[in-house]
């Protein structure tokens, strides 16, 4: 569900934005058998964030493009 913040602000995050978001950043870690505390892993997070503030909402969908960009 598009929440209304995001017609305000797609930049904007709520708590299931963070959720979803947490659910495939953990899915991903354990997938590349990286740490949380490596830069890899800050990198991927902040990959997941751009991407779905540039409207790229569906779980599938982000973990596409996080493929094609590794």
């Amino acid at each position: 569900m598009t929440s209304q913040f995001h017609t305000i602000d797609p930049r904007i995050l709520t708590p299931s934005d963070i959720e979803l978001l947490q659910s495939l950043f953990d899915e991903e870690i354990k997938a590349r058998r990286m740490t949380y505390d490596c830069p890899e892993a800050a990198d991927l997070a902040a990959r997941l964030v751009v991407l779905y503030q540039r409207g790229i909402r569906s779980k599938d969908s982000l973990r596409d493009r996080l493929k094609a960009a590794a």
